[in-house]
């Protein structure tokens, strides 16, 4: 008899959630943009979206980002990181 394999759960994002309303007018980043508001190297921007730390989407062969998001996202790890 063949062993099944266990399928590993998928890990969903608790950071952040789909809002249809806030993504309604999303205004997104290229790039060179994203490093900019960020203040990170290109190589950064690149581990970061490998490494699935950041959203992004393909838009041809140009990742693009949702500005709201990266803010949101970075806004609750630096909160994580605050004791009370």
């Amino acid at each position: 008899m063949k062993k099944e394999k266990k399928q590993k759960p998928t890990a969903l994002n608790k950071h952040l959630q789909y809002d249809a309303q806030l993504l309604e007018n999303e205004v997104w980043l290229t790039t060179e943009q994203a490093m900019a508001h960020l203040n990170v190297s290109r190589s950064t921007m690149y581990r970061l979206r490998k490494q699935h730390n950041i959203p992004s989407f393909k838009l041809g062969h140009s990742p693009m980002y949702p500005k709201h998001l990266l803010n949101k996202l970075f806004i609750t790890k630096a909160l994580g990181n605050v004791k009370i």
